[in-house]
């Protein structure tokens, strides 16, 4: 309203000053704003990482978690460090976890459950039952090491043969169908 009880009346050239304003405004906010943000826990252990990929993992049309890859430069290879995050839609046991863990490990070469008993000791120690809500980290730091976090919050450091691979695998290295499909998104090839 204008002084006195009157409607103030726009005219056109406010209405394009004010258009553009906002306009303006709104690139600002998007030239300074990140595209997307990595996990604080990412940041602190790899400064120069930026997202490869994200891909939703379903079961039945019921959507158990994301996942994003993020790795220096935002280029993934088996050769150099990258973080996994987890961002469950689902809660989940710990025991569930680590047993399917280990199960696909285990397919993948890395040897029987009673090879990896040594190992499951390690996961026990790492894994904890997960929330809805709930982001679950590993940054592969080395071939045969990684660190895991929950929240932000550092878990352990796992050492195992190969374990950038065997473990990694089960969601870097589909083999086949939708398993391969979501593995691409995530290493950025679709």
């Amino acid at each position: 309203m204008a002084p006195f009880g009157r409607t103030k009346r726009w005219y056109p050239m406010e209405i394009h000053f004010v258009r553009r304003l906002l306009a303006a405004i709104a690139a600002v906010a998007l030239l300074t704003t990140p595209a997307s943000a990595n996990p604080g826990e990412v940041r602190r252990a790899m400064p120069n990482a930026e997202k490869v990929g994200e891909a939703a993992y379903t079961v039945l049309s019921v959507r158990l978690f994301n996942a994003e890859l993020f790795a220096d430069g935002g280029r993934f290879s088996w050769e150099r460090p990258f973080a996994l995050t987890l961002t469950y839609d689902r809660s989940a046991q710990a025991s569930m976890l680590i047993n399917r863990s280990i199960r696909e490990m285990s397919s993948r070469g890395a040897g029987n459950a009673q090879q990896l008993a040594p190992l499951r000791a390690q996961l026990e120690r790492c894994f904890t039952s997960v929330s809805r809500g709930d982001r679950f980290t590993g940054v592969s730091t080395g071939v045969e090491t990684a660190t895991f976090y929950l929240n932000g919050a550092q878990r352990c450091e796992v050492r195992w043969p190969n374990f950038r691979r065997h473990f990694f695998g089960i969601w870097l290295a589909g083999r086949d169908g939708a398993a391969a499909r979501v593995s691409a998104q995530l290493r950025g090839e679709s």
